[in-house]
């Protein structure tokens, strides 16, 4: 080997190495260096491989390209043919698809308007069932209601002895009124447009129509019409509009309001008007406006123009509004509605379908309950018996009449008996009659055992007699009451269990039982069948526990304002100045009773014979009376006692000092009502406005009167008995009105002539008892119904009370101290009269025997707020 020549390693040459020619894609061949020759073959045994020439190959393999691009060019034909041949098919199937799918719509759509045939047949069907159920259904409420009418007709027959009571709101005039000041200042259901000076007013055309005939004129022809233009001065227009919305009217010239009033038609407008002419021509007489004038109120012109409105609805006069109910249909004023009645006003300015028809269906309504809202909705007004009341009530808070729930309830609150009071229970279950329901259980705790002598005692649930039996408030003469009435109710139910009675009975208080009442009630035992040792157990349970009481609170502060300690030595007698009040009345063992006493902040000076009363039930005004017993003793000064004060502050006196006469409240004034001055009877009223803190003359009696009673009921003042100018006794009644020129009205007389007497107001009627006359010291008790004119004797009082102190508080009539004109004995007993039992009972003492002084009930937060004793401080025992 040349030195030149490369070394090549023995892979390269393929010596030693299997197959080493595969390297070069010829199998067998091996590489052999350049250097070698050609010639030279390896003796390797294997036969010599003849290569084939280049060019050749080539060609071959181009014929296989050409082959190849051949049959793929042959492929793609194919293949375009197969998609050719699927695009059809493609399209054909589609076709086929689109045409099945619009035969199946049609089919569908075919289909779906036989169901919408069949869907609008079934539909008017429907309708047709439904319309003829509401037809059946009206006819079966309407034949209900026939039948609930014609029971309540036939419970009204049996109560032919009771009177049908015809009450109306005082402040109905004024809501409804109000509520149309609302309505006009909101722009709501205004249908009169009137023009005048270029400026539109609108305005309800119903409530102009009840003062101006032109308005009535308009509202009788219907429809909304054309704007009304007026030629008068805006002012006294706006006047007019003023007197319509409010019952007084509006600033302007008296000539120019007159001039509106002829040109409207509206007489009372007219009157009005001349009396603010007379007024400002300087003429203070009759028809005179202004000071000293005389002439309706407000609210008195208010009442007039709803009684007017009223008269319209009557009529049928411009109604544009049909309701319908339980087969009664109203034509009513659609604006009148709305301000009447808070459930109609609501629905009517609601927006909804209904606020907008010409008419209105009430489907839970029942046609009695149409009639009443309605009715009252225009004239603030009920006529019914009381069983027909508490429908009433019932009706008025389902359907959100305040006005007319608050007349039914004071109604049905005034003539409240046991049984009634039995009857009210479950009715005062529904929603919005819940103060009715706390009225009735009051009634109970005062009249438990006259409610338990009532047939449907029994009807009373046990939980609420249980309720009543733990009372603190249970007021009874005695503990043994207690157990007649839980021993009547378990009579009544014998089904009931022994842990029921069980529940029942502690409630009774056999702690404070006196040893005859533990005699009676082991006389009497239990009813059958519960067990006869129960009432052994209870019985020993409650000596062995402390002996419990009853401390009833009351809801008023009773107030005892200065006094005398009568003598019959006038030289020693002791007129007081100290002022106590009632905190509690508690019941101990048996029939001993004792009244908790607290004191507030003393009078000024000694004073006895004097007024007391209070505007608001806050602040007490004393005026009046005596200081000792000379005629020249006689007081014109006025004291204020306010609890948030503290002491007693000195006010305006009367114009004329007097004693021996009654202070009553009404109307937010205080009037002083005749009197003594000296030793001359006096017929001159004083009204003092606290607000202004001043006297002034009110219209006088109708002759001198001294130690006469007085009393507020309803809004109406009353006088009672009383001395005349010779020391005559009377027994006349007078409604005292002091709007009127001459305001005594005589009513039927008192049973008996009587003075130095207490009287009192208590659920509409008016009670007068004690005193004395000709013959001396009167024990009698007069009640007076105002709606019969009539009196009636009740029981009599226990003992004498010649110028004791008289009040109303928690529906009893209480009389304190005073004196026996026989013996001259002063009184230190208060008794208290039950109208449900028509009884007496005796609560306790006074702090100490006093007499001619007056009584008055305040709020009770305040008073104990002031209270000068600690709370354990009691009075005497009294049996």
């Amino acid at each position: 080997m040349s030195a030149l020549e490369p070394a090549l390693p023995a892979s390269a040459l393929g010596v030693g190495v299997p197959g080493g020619g595969q390297h070069l894609g010829l199998p067998g061949l091996e590489r052999r260096p350049p250097s070698w020759p050609t010639s030279s073959v390896e003796d390797s045994g294997s036969p010599p491989v003849v290569l084939a020439p280049r060019k050749l190959r080539c060609q071959e393999e181009q014929e296989e390209e050409e082959e190849e691009e051949d049959e793929a060019a042959e492929g793609e034909e194919k293949e375009e043919e197969q998609e050719e041949e699927q695009e059809e098919e493609q399209e054909q199937k589609e076709e086929e698809e689109q045409k099945e799918e619009e035969q199946k719509e049609e089919e569908e759509q075919e289909q779906k308007e036989e169901e919408e045939d069949e869907d609008e047949e079934e539909q008017e069907k429907e309708q047709k069932e439904q319309k003829e159920e509401e037809e059946l259904e009206e006819e079966q409420e309407e034949e209900e209601q026939e039948q609930k009418e014609e029971e309540e007709d036939e419970e009204d027959e049996e109560d032919e002895d009771e009177e049908e009571q015809a009450l109306r709101s005082e402040e109905h005039p004024g809501l409804f009124f109000a509520a149309a000041r609302q309505l006009r200042a909101r722009e709501q259901l205004l249908d009169e447009r009137v023009r005048v000076g270029g400026r539109a007013y609108g305005l309800h055309r119903v409530v102009l129509a009840a003062v101006s005939g032109v308005f009535r004129a308009r509202l009788r022809g219907g429809g909304p019409g054309s704007p009304l233009g007026l030629a008068v001065a805006p002012a006294a227009w706006e006047a007019v509009l003023a007197f319509a919305y409010e019952g007084r009217l509006g600033p302007a010239p008296g000539r120019d309001v007159l001039a509106a009033a002829e040109a409207l038609r509206a007489p009372r407008v007219r009157a009005a008007a001349r009396r603010r002419c007379s007024c400002e021509a300087g003429v203070a007489g009759p028809g005179a406006e202004g000071p000293g004038a005389e002439g309706p109120s407000a609210e008195a012109e208010l009442r007039e123009t709803l009684r007017s409105i009223e008269l319209l609805y009557r009529e049928g006069t411009g109604c544009d509004l049909e309701l319908q109910a339980g087969g009664c249909r109203l034509r009513v004023h659609r604006a009148a509605l709305a301000c009447g009645s808070e459930f109609f006003g609501a629905m009517l300015l609601s927006g909804m379908r209904e606020s907008r028809g010409a008419a209105v269906r009430l489907r839970s309504m029942s046609a009695r309950d149409l009639r009443l809202l309605v009715s009252f909705a225009y004239s603030g007004a009920v006529r019914a018996r009381w069983r027909r009341l508490l429908g009433a009530a019932r009706a008025a808070a389902r359907y959100q009449s305040a006005a007319c729930l608050a007349l039914c309830e004071r109604a049905l609150g005034r003539g409240l008996s046991p049984a009634r009071c039995l009857a009210l229970l479950p009715a005062a279950e529904a929603a919005g009659l819940e103060a009715l329901g706390r009225r009735a259980r009051l009634y109970l705790l005062g009249h438990l055992p006259a409610a338990a002598r009532s047939p449907a005692f029994a009807s009373l649930p046990l939980a609420l007699l249980a309720e009543l039996l733990r009372s603190d408030a249970l007021h009874l003469r005695e503990e043994l009451e207690a157990f007649a009435a839980a021993r009547r109710w378990l009579a009544a139910h014998p089904e009931a269990a022994e842990v029921e009675a069980r529940a029942l009975l502690r409630g009774v208080r056999f702690g404070r039982m006196s040893t005859r009442e533990l005699r009676r009630v082991r006389a009497a035992g239990l009813p059958p069948p519960l067990p006869p040792d129960l009432l052994a157990r209870l019985l020993e349970e409650a000596a062995a526990a402390p002996a419990r009481g009853r401390r009833r609170e009351p809801d008023g502060a009773l107030v005892l304002p200065g006094g005398d300690g009568l003598s019959a030595d006038l030289a020693a007698g002791r007129p007081a100045r100290g002022v106590c009040w009632a905190r509690a009345f508690c019941c101990g063992t048996g029939r001993v009773r004792t009244v908790e006493w607290g004191r507030l902040p003393a009078l000024p000076g000694a004073r006895f014979r004097h007024g007391a009363a209070s505007p608001q039930g806050r602040a007490l005004y004393v005026c009046g009376g005596q200081d000792f017993y000379g005629p020249a003793n006689t007081l014109a000064s006025t004291l204020r006692w306010d609890p948030g004060q503290g002491g007693w502050e000195e006010m305006a006196p009367l114009a004329q000092a007097r004693s021996l006469f009654p202070l009553v409240a009404l109307g937010g004034l205080l009037y002083a009502l005749g009197g003594r001055s000296g030793d001359v009877a006096l017929s001159s009223v004083e009204a003092y406005d606290p607000e202004h803190d001043a006297w002034r003359p009110a219209p006088a009696l109708p002759a001198p009167r001294f130690a006469h009673a007085a009393t507020e009921s309803e809004g109406r003042l009353y006088l009672s008995g009383g001395c005349d100018g010779s020391g005559g006794y009377l027994a006349s009644l007078l409604l005292y009105d002091p709007k009127q020129e001459k305001p005594g009205t005589p009513l039927s007389p008192m049973g008996e002539a009587r003075a130095g007497h207490v009287m009192a107001a208590l659920q509409g009627r008016l009670y007068v008892a004690g005193g004395l006359r000709d013959t001396g010291d009167l024990l009698s008790l007069e009640a007076y119904d105002p709606r019969t004119d009539s009196w009636a004797h009740l029981a009599p009082l226990p003992s004498p009370h010649v110028g004791a102190a008289g009040a109303a508080l928690q529906g009893e009539l209480l009389v304190l101290g005073g004196y026996s004109h026989r013996t001259y004995a002063l009184s230190h007993l208060v008794h208290a009269y039950c109208p449900g039992l028509d009884r007496w009972l005796c609560l306790g003492t006074l702090p100490r025997p006093r007499a001619e002084m007056p009584a008055c009930v305040l709020e009770l937060p305040a008073v104990q707020h002031a209270d000068l004793l600690p709370s354990q401080q009691q009075s005497k025992p009294a049996g």
